[in-house]
């Protein structure tokens, strides 16, 4: 991150959870070029590839059900 970089979080100082904000917002300022932000992975691949595999899964699941039922038939077909 630059120096020019300043980002302002206005958290309600009634709030129980103020201080635990409080202080991850310190540990990532003061960490932030270690972490490396810029260079970490887009995430945007990683859902795009989850929303495939799911996808897929429901295909095959569907497919699946109905080659089994066609499946069924034929066997009966045959039995008679």
């Amino acid at each position: 991150m630059s120096e020019n970089s300043t980002r302002n979080v206005v958290v309600n100082s009634s709030d129980e959870w103020g201080p635990l904000a409080d202080l991850l917002a310190d540990l990532i300022a003061k960490y932030a070029d270690e972490m490396d932000f810029e260079g970490m992975p887009d995430p945007n691949k990683y859902l795009l590839k989850r929303a495939m595999e799911e996808s897929y899964r429901r295909y095959t699941a569907r497919r699946n059900r109905t080659m089994k039922g066609r499946i069924d038939l034929e066997y009966e077909m045959k039995r008679s």
